[in-house]
């Protein structure tokens, strides 16, 4: 396997350099917000949210697909950006549609908040085809950059609007929105993505192919973030705002493993690099290592950390982080799976796992968030996500031929990358005792 090591480094800083602006963020809204007004923001970025995710026609999945045609690589850069702004606008209008008819139902945020948040949507859907490309032309410190600044300029206009003492529910959401502004101007202007003529022709074939995949990009969305609106409607914005802090903190555990995703997604693309199916069970292993010791980490600063930084109104998001932690490193261990799943080009098998895994979780929300609220979310959250990860499982072995137990890490592997953290752990106190 090509040494991915400086990239993995590049991603690894840039990530935490984004996930210590973001607790950072967090930590600011916290203390200007209560828990009710923090859960009426994130509604509202949510429904923001679920516009994007609803509505982006699965146009990256498509891309990954159709990146193995080396003559349409530079169209479908150039598409990227137009492509991703025309459809995210659709999509914004559309939320905003719907919002107006759910006004007064469901704890619905106000019809200007949501239009505030739906105003990224076209942005987000440009960073989110313009990212995919980067990654897939192996330029990941742009996509890292794009990624760190905008961050870094959401983190800062909270902190001058939490100084100046403005910092109300409607800035929060604008500076989210200015956060997407920053990313798609880092990638465009460092060349992440090639600006050209679009070519209309393949962004149509573009957006039919990634219809194809959709059906399954929803549902995964739907498995990730539908448990916040079964929760704001059951239970109210204050189990919201806490809840999704703790969503927050949980996903620091995906750190290093998603940087090692991101730096390694062009391996299963390359021709030169082996069989893609033993590139991707290699991948899976080293991330399960990594996600192990990421969610031990977690769980125990966030434990030892969480009423020093946040105060006491958000102390119960400690105990769902832990309910919450396994779901996410299993989640983020398991995308080079459907990595090598839409190589293949099989919509069903992109498809079915996250449609299965979606009504696992609807059902168990519906189930207990009526007798254990938010701590019903997040195990019903762990226990769907672990079922998809089971079937794309399934369907990798029998694609490939690789036995299930070949994507667990070996006792020799473990022991190495034991002895690894060991050194790089004896370096940083030697390097501060000097």
């Amino acid at each position: 396997m090509t040494d991915r090591r400086p990239q993995f480094v590049w991603m690894l800083v840039a990530r935490a350099g984004t996930l210590v602006m973001g607790i950072l963020a967090s930590v600011v809204v916290a203390r200007a917000l209560p828990p009710e007004e923090r859960g009426t923001y994130y509604m509202a970025v949510s429904v923001a949210t679920a516009a994007m995710a609803l509505g982006h026609l699965s146009v990256e999945h498509a891309q990954t697909a159709m990146w193995s045609e080396k003559r349409q690589r530079l169209s479908l850069s150039a598409n990227s950006v137009p492509l991703g702004l025309t459809v995210g606008t659709v999509a914004a209008v559309l939320a905003i549609g719907l919002g107006l008819v759910f006004q007064g139902h469901g704890n619905t945020p106000d019809v200007w908040l949501l239009t505030t948040a739906c105003a990224g949507v076209p942005l987000g859907t440009g960073v989110l085809y313009g990212t995919n490309i980067t990654l897939l032309r192996d330029r990941t410190h742009v996509a890292g950059w794009a990624m760190l600044m905008s961050a870094v300029a959401q983190c800062m206009c909270l902190i001058v609007l939490g100084l100046s003492g403005l910092l109300t529910v409607q800035m929060v959401v604008a500076a989210w929105v200015a956060s997407y502004t920053v990313s798609l101007a880092v990638l465009i202007a460092a060349g992440g993505v090639t600006m050209g003529r679009p070519n209309l022709r393949l962004a149509g074939a573009t957006c039919v192919k990634g219809l194809r995949f959709h059906a399954g990009t929803a549902a995964g969305y739907l498995l990730l973030r539908s448990d916040v609106f079964l929760l704001n409607a059951l239970s109210g914005p204050r189990e919201v705002g806490i809840y999704t802090l703790a969503v927050t903190l949980a996903e620091l555990s995906r750190l290093a493993v998603d940087v090692f995703a991101q730096v390694t997604l062009s391996l299963q693309f390359d021709d030169t690099a082996g069989d893609s199916a033993v590139v991707t069970a290699r991948i899976v292993r080293f991330m399960v290592l990594l996600g192990v010791a990421s969610a031990l980490t977690t769980v125990v600063a966030v434990a030892a950390l969480i009423t020093t930084l946040y105060g006491h109104a958000y102390a119960d998001a400690a105990t769902l982080v832990a309910w919450l932690v396994p779901g996410v490193v299993l989640l983020s261990a398991g995308r080079p799976l459907s990595s090598f799943l839409l190589r293949k080009r099989s919509s069903r098998v992109i498809v079915l796992p996250s449609l299965t895994a979606l009504v696992v979780n609807a059902g168990l929300n519906a189930l207990l968030i009526p007798a254990w609220g938010a701590v019903g979310c997040a195990i019903a959250s762990t226990v769907a996500y672990t079922s998809l990860i089971g079937i794309q499982v399934v369907y990798f072995s029998r694609m490939s031929g690789i036995g299930w137990r070949c994507l667990l890490p070996t006792s020799a592997e473990a022991t190495r990358f034991t002895m690894e953290v060991k050194r790089h752990c004896r370096e940083l106190h030697i390097g501060r005792v000097s």
